[in-house]
C-alpha cells in the first residue's frame, strides 16, 4: 500500500515537471526567439525517482516570513488593552458612584449590560473571521460578570452568598461553554482564573470546607476535561498549578482545624486524574507525562504535610502498585512504558525514604541506582540514565563522607556494598554498550575502584588500629596498600581485567610517595631499610612478569 502511495507520487511530479517545462518553452517563444528549453529526459527521470520524503523537506525548508504587522496589531493588541478597558470601567463606576451620578442598582445592571454587549460583540466579531479579537471581547465578559457579580454581593449587599456562588458558577459554566464553541484556550484559561478565584469572593459567616474544596476540585476536573478534549496544553498545565495553588493558599489560612484529610484527597484526586489522561491518550504529548512527573513530586509533599506517616507509606505503596500495573498495561507502547517505569522510579525512591531512615536505607538507593541504570541502558533511555547518575551518586556520596569509626559497624557495610556495585556498573556499563566503548569504562571504572578502595583500606585501618602507636599504624598502612597494589596486579594478569595492572602499579607508586614524603619521619631506620627492600622487590617482581608476558 504504502509502496503504491510512493509510486503514485512520483508519476505526479513527473507530470507536473512536464507542465512546467512546457510553461517554460511558451514563456520562452513570447519573449524572445529563443528555442524552449526542456529538461532532458535522463535528469527529469532522476527526479522522479527522488524520495517523496525529499520533497516534502524542501517544500517544508521554505518558511513564510512573519508578519508582525498582524502579531502585533490583530494578536496582541487586543489582548492588552481589554485589560485596560476592563480597568477603565471600574474606575468609571467608582467615579459615577463619588460624584452621585449612578446609584447601586443602576451599576450593577449597567455591568451585566457592559459584560452582555461584551459577548455579542465577540461573537460578531468572530463570525466575520476576526478570531482574536472577537475571542479577547468574549473572554473579557466573564471577568465583567464575576467583578459585576462581586460588587452586588460584597460591596452592595443586595444578594446573598449562596445567590453570589449560583451566579459565579453560571459564569464559570458560560465560560467553559464557550472555550469549547469557540475553540479557544485563551478563553479558558480567563474562566480558570476566574473560577478558582470565585469562592475567595464569597462572603460567608460560615464557610464550609468540605464546599470549598470539593468546588475546586470539581472545577479543576472540568477543565482538565475541557484541556485534554481540546489538547490545550497551557490550560492542562495551568489548571493543575491553580489546583496546588489554591488549596496552599486555603491551608496556609485555615491551618489544621480538621481540612488536611479533605486537602489530600483532593491532590490525590488530581494525580489520579493526570494519570489517567496520560494512560488513556492516544498519543504520548510531553506536557502530559511531565507534568505527571511533577505532581508525583508535589503529591508526595502534600501526602508529608497533611497525612500521618502510616497513611504517608500506605498511599505511596498504593501508588507504586499502581505504576507497576500502568508500567505492564502500557507495555506495548515504548514510550509510554518508559515513562511509567520514570514514575515507578520516583515513586520508589519516595517510598524508601517514608519507610527507613536515611542512614540505615540509604544503601538501598544505592541499589535502586543500580536497577534504574541498567534499564535506562536496556532501553536507551537518556532520562532514565540522568535519573540513575542522580540517585547514585547522592547516595554513593553520601556513604561516602560517612566516616568509619568501627571497623565492624554498618557504615563498613555501606562501603563495601558501594564498591561491589561499581564492579556491577562496570558490568552493565560493557554489556550494555557497543565494543569500542568498553575500554572506556573498564578504564575509568577501574581507577574509581581503586581510588575508593585505597581510600577504604584507609578508613577500616585507621579504625582499627586507634589504640596502637604512630610508628604501627604507619606500618600496618604501608603493609594494607602493598597488600592493595599485589592484588590489583594479580587480578590484571587476568586477560579480562588488564587495566587493574596499571592500577596495581598506580598504587604501588602512590606507596612509595607515601613512604618517602611522609612516613620516614616516623620510621625507624631499620624498619626503614625493610620496607624499602620489600617496596623495591615487589617492583622488581612486577617488571620481571611485563617482561614474561612480552
Amino acid at each position: 500500500m504504502e509502496k503504491e502511495r510512493i509510486e503514485e507520487l512520483e508519476r505526479k511530479i513527473s507530470s507536473l515537471e512536464e507542465d512546467v517545462a512546457k510553461l517554460k518553452s511558451l514563456v520562452y517563444k513570447t519573449n524572445s526567439s529563443r528555442p524552449a528549453v526542456h529538461a532532458p529526459p535522463k535528469q527529469r527521470q532522476e527526479t522522479a525517482k527522488r524520495p517523496a520524503q525529499t520533497v516534502a523537506k524542501s517544500s517544508q525548508a521554505i518558511e513564510e516570513p512573519v508578519d508582525w504587522e498582524k502579531v502585533l496589531f490583530q494578536t496582541w493588541l487586543p489582548r492588552i488593552f481589554i485589560f485596560v478597558f476592563i480597568i477603565g470601567v471600574l474606575w468609571g463606576f467608582k467615579a459615577a458612584s463619588d460624584y452621585g451620578l449612578m446609584n447601586e442598582n443602576a451599576k450593577v445592571v449597567l455591568g451585566f449590560v457592559v459584560s452582555i454587549g461584551f459577548a455579542v460583540t465577540g461573537h460578531f466579531q468572530i463570525k466575520k473571521s476576526r478570531l482574536v479579537l472577537g475571542q479577547v471581547l468574549v473572554g473579557g465578559a466573564i471577568p465583567i460578570l464575576m467583578l459585576t457579580t462581586f460588587a452586588m454581593h460584597s460591596l452592595y449587599h443586595l444578594a446573598g452568598p449562596t445567590l453570589a456562588f449560583m451566579l459565579n458558577a453560571t459564569w464559570i459554566i458560560l465560560g467553559i461553554a464557550a472555550t469549547v464553541f469557540y475553540r479557544s484556550q485563551a478563553l479558558g484559561i480567563i474562566s480558570a482564573v476566574g473560577g478558582v478565584l470565585v469562592p475567595f469572593l464569597i462572603e460567608s459567616n460560615s464557610p464550609n470546607a468540605l464546599v470549598f474544596i470539593g468546588y475546586e476540585t470539581l472545577l479543576y476536573i472540568a477543565f482538565l476535561y475541557v484541556a485534554v478534549k481540546q489538547k490545550y496544553s497551557i490550560l492542562y498545565v495551568l489548571s493543575a498549578v491553580l489546583l496546588n495553588l489554591t488549596l496552599l493558599i486555603y491551608y496556609s489560612f485555615v491551618g489544621d482545624n480538621g481540612v488536611k484529610e479533605l486537602l489530600g484527597m483532593a491532590i490525590l484526586i488530581q494525580h489520579l486524574c493526570l494519570l489517567s489522561s496520560f494512560f488513556l491518550s492516544k498519543s504520548v504529548l510531553q506536557i502530559y507525562a511531565f507534568t505527571l512527573l511533577s505532581s508525583l513530586a508535589v503529591t508526595y509533599g502534600w501526602l508529608l504535610a497533611v497525612f500521618n506517616d502510616g497513611t504517608t507509606t500506605l498511599v505511596l505503596l498504593a501508588l507504586v502498585i499502581i505504576y507497576v500495573l500502568g508500567a505492564y498495561a502500557a507495555r506495548s507502547s515504548k514510550e509510554k512504558f518508559e515513562f511509567f517505569i520514570t514514575y515507578l522510579i520516583v515513586a520508589v525512591a519516595f517510598f524508601i525514604h517514608q519507610l527507613v531512615d536515611l542512614r540505615e536505607g540509604v544503601i538501598l538507593y544505592v541499589i535502586q541506582g543500580l536497577a534504574v541504570y541498567y534499564i535506562a541502558m536496556t532501553y536507551k533511555n537518556l532520562l532514565h540514565q540522568l535519573f540513575s547518575y542522580t540517585i547514585y551518586i547522592l547516595s554513593a556520596t553520601y556513604i561516602l563522607v560517612t566516616p568509619i569509626e568501627e571497623v565492624l559497624s554498618l557504615p563498613t557495610l555501606n562501603w563495601l556494598i558501594v564498591l561491589a556495585s561499581i564492579l556491577v556498573f562496570i558490568w552493565i556499563s560493557i554489556q550494555k554498550t557497543e565494543e569500542d566503548e568498553h575500554d572506556t569504562f573498564k578504564i575509568g571504572g577501574s581507577i574509581i575502584f581503586s581510588i575508593l578502595s585505597l581510600i577504604f583500606a584507609t578508613e577500616v585501618t585507621v579504625a582499627g588500629t586507634t589504640d596502637l602507636s604512630a610508628n604501627i599504624q604507619t606500618l600496618i598502612m604501608t603493609a594494607v596498600w602493598l597488600v592493595l597494589s599485589i592484588a590489583a596486579f594479580i587480578i590484571g594478569s587476568l586477560k579480562t581485567f588488564k587495566t587493574s595492572t596499571y592500577v596495581g602499579v598506580g598504587i604501588l607508586f602512590l606507596t612509595l610517595f607515601k613512604l618517602v614524603l611522609y612516613d620516614l619521619p616516623f620510621i625507624p631506620m631499620a624498619i626503614r631499610a625493610l620496607l624499602f627492600i620489600v617496596l623495591g622487590a615487589i617492583g622488581l617482581i612486577i617488571s620481571r612478569l611485563f617482561y614474561k608476558k612480552k
